[in-house]
C-alpha cells in the first residue's frame, strides 16, 4: 500500500462511482453484509432566474423611494445605492444626523422591501447642488480650500485632501459613520469617496496652481489614501468596503487596499472594457487574492447609443472579467429605471444572471433506496457535480445541506458536508465532484422521501441561492425521491479470519514469511504467525479483501494481536484498513491502537473504525511497521481478524 497523499483525479472519482454500482459485501464466510448496491443517476433542472446571493448582485443607483415589487428593476436588482454629501448628514461640527438621512432607507429598503443598501459619502462632487459638499465647518476649522465651477455654474469650495488637519477630521468622521452603519442588518457595502473628485481618485477641476498651493505632491497623495483606507478598515470591520481605483500609476494604493482587505470599484465601463483596462491587469489577479470587483457604467444608456458604442458589447466586456457587482448608474440612473427601453432591461438581466458566482448542480448520484432494519442508522452516499456559471469566484466557504423529508415536508433528517474543493476554489466554467454522505436514524420508518439539498454557511445557518429548480420558502431546494426499504441483517460481519485452515488470503513483504501456526492461538487451535526482518515498507503483511466497501459505509475492525519479538523495540506494531480508488490509487488509511510492546508475549486486542469515501473502489487489511525505511526484526501473530459493517446505505 503506497502512502502517497494525492488527491483523486476527476477520473478517478467517476471510474470509482461507476465502479462501486455493482459492488456487493459478502463476507468471506458466507454472512451477508450489504449486498445489492446500487447507484442511480439524477440530473437537476436548471433556472435562468436572478440570483441574490450576499457579495454579489446589480445594484441600483438612487432607485424611487416608491418602487414595487412587480417593477422589472427589482426582479432583477435588491441593492439599493446611495451616493451622498459629507454635509448631509454632519452639518455642523459634532451633529450627525445620520437617522435623519439613513434611517427612512433603511426602513423602506430593507424592512418593507427585504433588499439590501449601499452607500458612498463624497467629499467633493461637481454635480452637487451645494457650495461645500465638505462641511463648511470643516473649513473653518483650518483645512485648506480651493474654488471649483460645478456642473450647474454654482461656486464650490473644496477641501485638500492630503492636508493633515483635514485627514484628522475626515477620519474621525469615517470612525462615527462606522460606528453607526458597521455591521447593519441590510448594508452590504461601503465606498471610499473621501479623496478626490466624486471619489474616484482622480482630481478633476484641480488645476496645478492649486494643487502646489495646497501642497499636493504623489507621494503625500499616496499617504493621504493609506490613512483613510486603514480609517475604513478600522470602522468597517464588518463590511465590505470598496475603493474607487485608478489606473497602473496608483496601483500601490490600489495594493494597499486590497492588503487591508478592501475591494475593488471601477466606474469607466464601456465596449472593449472599463477605464485603465483594469478589468484585465488588475481585476483578474486581485479576484484571486480574494478581492471583489465592482462596475459601474461609462455613460448613459443613450449616451451610449449616440456614441455608437453597444450594449451587448458593454456587457459582453463587463461579463469578461471577473466581477462581482454592476451599478445600473450611470446607464439609467435612479429616474430612468421606470422608463428604462427594453434593450437596456434585458441586457442588465443577462448581466445579472452572470455576476459573481452562480452555482448549478448538474449531476447528482444516489443509491437506488436505502435500508433500514429499525435498529442502526442508514447511509446514504451522495455523489453531486457543481459548476460555477458566474464570471467571478466565489469569497465565502460554504457548505452543502442535505436533507430527507417525508410525504407530509417534516425533515426527518440531515447533515451538512464540507466539500474538499472548498467552494472559494470553484473556478467559472470548472465542474467539481463532491463527495457527501447523509446519516438517517434508526428509527425512520420505510416509505417514500424527497432529498433536499442547500448551500449554506454554518457558522451563520445562513443559505444561498443556486440556480436549480425547486426552492422552497427557506432556500432548500427539491431534488427527487428516494426510498427507504425495510432490509433485515444489513449490518453484521462482512470478513472473519482465524487462520485454522491456512493463511487465507494473507501474504507477507519481501524479507517477511507466514504460516498458519499451532503454537499460539486466541481462539481455536492457529494463528497467523509473521515473521523475518522487513527492510524497506510501510508493512509486514497484507490482505485485500475479497469483497469492497459499500460508500459511506461505517467498519469496525477487530483483530488480537501477540508479538514475540521485536527490534528494534520502540517500532510497535498496529493494523490498519487501506482504502484505495477503482484503479488501486490510495484514498485513505484508517489505523488502529498500537500493541504495548511493553507487554510482549500477550494477546492484546487492536481496534479501528472507518467512515469509507463515497469513492471507494478496494480496501486492504495490513499489519504495519509504522516507519519505512528502516529494518525491523519481528515475530508477530495475529488471530480473529474481524471486520464489520456497522453502519450501511
Amino acid at each position: 500500500m503506497s502512502r502517497l497523499r494525492c488527491r483523486p483525479s476527476r477520473a478517478l472519482i467517476t471510474a470509482a462511482v461507476a465502479a462501486a454500482v455493482t459492488l456487493g459485501c459478502a463476507s468471506a464466510r458466507g454472512q451477508s453484509g450489504a449486498a445489492g448496491f446500487r447507484w442511480r443517476d439524477y440530473a437537476p433542472r436548471l433556472t435562468d432566474e436572478v440570483l441574490f446571493n450576499p457579495g454579489m448582485g446589480l445594484y441600483l443607483q438612487y432607485p424611487p423611494m416608491d418602487s414595487r415589487p412587480s417593477e422589472w428593476f427589482m426582479k432583477t436588482a435588491d441593492i439599493a445605492y446611495y451616493r451622498l454629501h459629507w454635509t448631509d448628514v454632519n452639518p455642523r461640527e459634532g451633529v450627525y444626523e445620520f437617522d435623519k438621512y439613513f434611517g427612512p432607507k433603511f426602513d423602506f429598503w430593507v424592512k418593507k422591501r427585504g433588499k439590501r443598501l449601499a452607500f458612498g459619502v463624497m467629499s467633493q462632487s461637481m454635480h452637487g447642488r451645494p457650495k461645500y459638499v465638505t462641511p463648511k465647518w470643516v473649513f473653518d476649522k483650518g483645512v485648506p480650500g480651493v474654488k471649483h465651477t460645478g456642473v450647474y455654474g454654482q461656486e464650490q469650495i473644496n477641501p485638500a485632501f492630503w492636508n493633515d488637519r483635514y485627514l484628522e477630521i475626515h477620519c474621525a468622521f469615517i470612525a462615527r459613520l462606522g460606528k453607526y452603519l458597521d455591521g447593519r442588518d441590510g448594508l452590504e457595502f461601503m465606498d471610499i469617496r473621501g479623496i478626490g473628485e466624486w471619489g474616484e481618485m482622480h482630481l478633476a477641476r484641480w488645476t496645478p496652481e492649486q494643487l502646489e498651493k495646497t501642497g499636493y505632491t504623489a507621494d503625500g497623495y499616496v499617504a493621504a489614501y493609506r490613512k483613510v483606507i486603514d480609517a475604513f478598515a478600522r470602522a468597517f470591520p464588518k463590511t465590505r468596503v470598496f475603493l474607487n481605483v485608478g489606473g497602473q500609476k496608483h496601483q500601490t494604493i490600489n495594493d494597499y487596499a486590497a492588503l487591508k482587505g478592501m475591494h475593488f470599484r471601477q466606474d469607466g465601463l464601456k465596449p472593449g472594457g472599463a477605464s485603465y483596462n483594469c478589468g484585465e491587469w488588475l481585476f483578474k489577479p486581485y479576484a484571486r487574492r480574494g478581492v471583489i470587483c465592482n462596475f459601474e457604467f461609462h455613460s448613459g444608456y443613450g449616451t451610449s447609443l449616440k456614441k455608437g458604442w453597444s450594449p451587448e458589447e458593454t456587457i459582453k466586456s463587463c461579463l469578461a472579467a471577473p466581477v462581482s457587482y454592476l451599478n445600473t448608474g450611470s446607464w439609467l440612473g435612479g429616474g430612468g429605471l421606470r422608463t428604462a427601453p427594453k434593450g437596456a432591461r434585458d441586457w442588465l438581466t443577462r448581466a445579472a444572471r452572470k455576476l459573481g458566482h452562480r452555482f448549478v448542480m448538474t449531476k447528482l448520484r444516489l443509491p437506488a433506496d436505502f435500508g433500514l432494519d429499525g435498529r442502526r442508522p442508514a447511509r446514504m452516499p451522495l455523489m453531486s457535480v457543481w459548476r460555477n456559471d458566474g464570471v467571478a469566484p466565489c469569497y465565502e466557504s460554504y457548505a452543502l445541506e442535505w436533507s430527507l423529508h417525508d410525504a407530509a415536508g417534516a425533515k426527518v433528517a440531515s447533515s451538512v458536508s464540507f466539500p474538499s474543493t472548498p467552494t472559494t476554489a470553484w473556478s467559472p466554467g470548472e465542474e467539481v465532484q463532491v463527495a457527501s454522505m447523509l446519516r438517517v436514524p434508526a428509527a425512520t420508518r420505510p416509505g417514500r422521501y424527497r432529498l433536499k439539498v442547500s448551500m449554506v454557511l454554518p457558522e451563520t445557518g445562513s443559505r444561498v441561492m443556486l440556480g436549480i429548480a425547486g426552492r422552497d420558502g427557506e432556500k432548500r431546494y427539491d431534488l427527487c425521491d428516494i426510498a427507504g426499504a425495510r432490509r433485515q441483517g444489513m449490518q453484521g460481519r462482512v470478513y472473519e479470519e482465524g487462520f485454522e485452515q491456512g493463511t487465507g488470503k494473507w501474504s507477507a513483504v519481501k524479507g517477511m514469511s507466514l504460516v498458519s501456526d499451532r503454537a499460539s492461538a486466541h481462539g481455536g487451535k492457529a494463528s497467523l504467525l509473521v515473521s523475518g526482518t522487513q527492510v524497506t515498507g510501510w508493512n509486514y503483511a497484507a490482505c485485500t479483501l475479497p469483497t469492497s466497501p459499500v460508500p459511506s459505509g461505517k467498519y469496525r475492525l477487530s483483530v488480537w494481536m501477540l508479538v514475540e519479538q521485536i527490534k528494534p523495540a520502540k517500532y510497535a506494531p498496529y493494523v490498519k484498513i487501506g482504502v484505495n480508488g477503482a484503479d488501486g490509487s490510495w484514498l485513505a488509511n484508517f489505523r488502529s491502537n498500537s500493541y504495548d510492546v511493553s507487554k510482549l508475549n500477550t494477546w492484546q486486542r487492536l481496534e479501528t473504525v472507518a467512515e469509507m469515501p463515497v469513492n471507494v473502489g478496494s480496501g486492504v487489511l495490513a499489519i504495519e511497521k509504522g516507519v519505512n525505511r528502516t529494518s525491523i526484526s519481528a515475530r508477530i501473530r495475529l488471530d480473529d481478524v474481524r471486520l464489520e459493517l456497522l453502519e450501511g446505505p
